[in-house]
C-alpha cells in the first residue's frame, strides 16, 4: 500500500514538473513562436535559434513575399517596407548558405501563398565552409519538430528562465517579422572602443580562409547547383524574383580582392549574370531582374567615423542597416533617392559595368591606405 501511494505521489509531483515546464514555455515563450500576449519579456535568446524559429513563423502567416539572405538581409530590410506584398517575412538567416537559402524557399513555396521573393546575395552564400550551420537543420521543416516539440523541452525551460530574469547576452535581437533591431545593433558599437577600430578587426579575417570555388568546404558539393534550384522553383512556381548584390561597404570588397584576387568579385558577379539568363533560356523565360548595389557610390563609399561616432548607413563594412535597406527598397520600388545608385546588369552590358567599375575605384578609395591600415602592408 505504502508503494503505491509513493508511486501516485512520485506520479503526480511527475506531471506538476511537465505542466510547470509546459506552462512557463508557453506564457513565457522565449522564442516568440507561441504568439500569445500574456507577458511582453524581450526574447533575448533568440539570436542563436532563429534556424528553427523562422520556418515556426512562416508556416503559421504564410507570407505573400519574403527576403532571403544572409545577416547582411537580416539586417538591411524592414519587410513591412511598401515595396513587399502583405504579410511579408525576412526570412534570412545569419551566416547562411545557397543550400540553406534555397532550403528556405522551398519551404515557404510549400505554405501555398508566396509570390514574390528578394534575394539579397552575398559572396559567401557560395563559398561558404559549410553547407549548413547545423547538422539537424533538414528537420525544421520535415514536420518532426513542430511548434509544440519545444513547450516540454528543458532548452527551452532554460532559454524561458533567462527571459524572464534576463541574464542571457544575446547576439543579436529581433522584430517579430524577422528583421534584426537596429537600436539593439547601435547599443553595441557604443560599447565598443568605435566602429572604425572594429571594422578594420572584422575585416581583417572576414575573408581569410574562404576559396573562390563555389564549393562547400565541408561537403565539396557545389553552391551553383543550390542557386540553379532556387531559380528552377521560381521559374515553375510562377514566383516574382528580384536579385540584387547588396550594398555592403566598399572597404569589404577591398578585404576580399586581398584574399582573393582583384577580379574575384567581378567574376562571380558576371557567373550570377550568366546563370540566371542560362536557366531562363532552358524554360523558355523572361531572366529574372538583377539589380547591382554593389557599386562605387556616395554611399557605399561613406566616410570612417572618428571615434565616438557612428557612421549612418553601416555597422561595419560588411552590414548595413535599414536606413540604406529603405534607400534600396525604394529604388526597386521605381522611387530612387539617389542617382545612379542601383544599376540593373545582363549579358549585355555586364562586361561595360564592370569596367567602368574598376576606372572609379580610384576616386573612392586609396588601397594602398586601405591595406597598411587594415593589414599593415602595402601590397
Amino acid at each position: 500500500m505504502n508503494y503505491t501511494k509513493w508511486l501516485i505521489k512520485m506520479f503526480l509531483i511527475l506531471i506538476s514538473l511537465i505542466s510547470l515546464i509546459f506552462a512557463v514555455n508557453y506564457f513565457v515563450d522565449p522564442y516568440g513562436i507561441y504568439n500569445n500576449k500574456v507577458f511582453n519579456f524581450k526574447k533575448i535568446t533568440q539570436s542563436e535559434k532563429m534556424r528553427f524559429i523562422k520556418p515556426l513563423v512562416v508556416e503559421q502567416i504564410k507570407p505573400k513575399s519574403i527576403i532571403l539572405g544572409t545577416s547582411r538581409a537580416e539586417h538591411g530590410f524592414d519587410p513591412q517596407h511598401p515595396y513587399f506584398l502583405k504579410p511579408s517575412y525576412n526570412f534570412g538567416l545569419t551566416s547562411a548558405s545557397m543550400y540553406e537559402v534555397t532550403t528556405n524557399l522551398k519551404f515557404a513555396i510549400k505554405q501555398g501563398a508566396l509570390k514574390e521573393v528578394l534575394l539579397v546575395l552575398d559572396y559567401r552564400m557560395f563559398n561558404d565552409k559549410n553547407q549548413k550551420q547545423l547538422d539537424e537543420f533538414e528537420s525544421y521543416f520535415d514536420g518532426s519538430k513542430g511548434r509544440y516539440h519545444y513547450l516540454y523541452s528543458l532548452d527551452t525551460f532554460k532559454d524561458s528562465l533567462q527571459t524572464i530574469f534576463q541574464t542571457y547576452k544575446p547576439f543579436f535581437m529581433y522584430h517579430p517579422q524577422g528583421h534584426i533591431m537596429h537600436e539593439y545593433e547601435i547599443a553595441k558599437i557604443k560599447k565598443t572602443a568605435g566602429q572604425l577600430d572594429n571594422m578594420n578587426k572584422y575585416e581583417k579575417n572576414y575573408y581569410k580562409l574562404l576559396k573562390p570555388n563555389y564549393i562547400y568546404k565541408d561537403s565539396k558539393k557545389s553552391s551553383f547547383k543550390d542557386f540553379d534550384e532556387l531559380l528552377y522553383l521560381c521559374h515553375k512556381n510562377h514566383i516574382k524574383l528580384e536579385i540584387i548584390f547588396g550594398s555592403s561597404h566598399i572597404r569589404q570588397w577591398e578585404a576580399l580582392s586581398y584574399y582573393l584576387g582583384d577580379d574575384t568579385f567581378s567574376k562571380w558577379k558576371k557567373d550570377v549574370v550568366y546563370r540566371v539568363e542560362k536557366i531562363s533560356r532552358e524554360l523558355h523565360q523572361k531572366p529574372y531582374k538583377i539589380i547591382d548595389f554593389s557599386i562605387y557610390h556616395e554611399l557605399t563609399s561613406e566616410k570612417m567615423p572618428n571615434k565616438n561616432q557612428i557612421m549612418k548607413y553601416y555597422y561595419d563594412a560588411s552590414h548595413y542597416n535599414q536606413k540604406l535597406g529603405s534607400i534600396i527598397l525604394d529604388t526597386l520600388n521605381n522611387n530612387a533617392q539617389y542617382i545612379g545608385f542601383g544599376i540593373e546588369i545582363n549579358s549585355k552590358n555586364i562586361d561595360q559595368h564592370l569596367k567602368h567599375q574598376k576606372s572609379i575605384k580610384e576616386d573612392f578609395i586609396n588601397v594602398k591606405c586601405y591595406r597598411e591600415e587594415v593589414f599593415s602592408t602595402k601590397k
